[in-house]
């Protein structure tokens, strides 16, 4: 389902219990509201466009990352941050995942090259 938004659409590529994926097509000059995620950490991938994640502490923006086709970045929960476009459209991917995700694992054996004849 497509979602209109003031700065464009996006549209929920896959939902679980435990991650989101959307796809975001953003208009030119646009930017989402300042926000931040509680428990969530918020990734930005560039399909197209180029895309500015502005990261504010204490009111002021300490940071800004340029992210263009093939692009990454991630913003830890609690952190406020925006995106925003230039003078171009942007398509991106945004996901969303808990910050307990990453303490699920538990290992059976250690990592490695594989012995001779194993």
């Amino acid at each position: 389902m497509i979602t209109g938004k003031v700065w464009g659409t996006t549209e929920c590529v896959i939902a679980t219990a435990i991650f989101e994926k959307h796809k975001l097509d953003i208009k030119p000059r646009h930017r989402c509201s300042l926000h931040r995620h509680r428990t969530k950490w918020n990734s930005f991938t560039v399909i197209s466009g180029r895309l500015f994640i502005d990261v504010v502490k204490e009111n002021k923006i300490v940071d800004v990352t340029e992210l263009r086709p093939g692009d990454s970045t991630t913003v830890a929960p609690n952190v406020f941050h925006r995106f925003r476009t230039g003078d171009e459209p942007c398509v991106a991917t945004e996901e969303y995942y808990p910050d307990t995700l990453s303490e699920d694992i538990e290992r059976m054996d250690q990592g490695g090259p594989i012995p001779e004849g194993e």
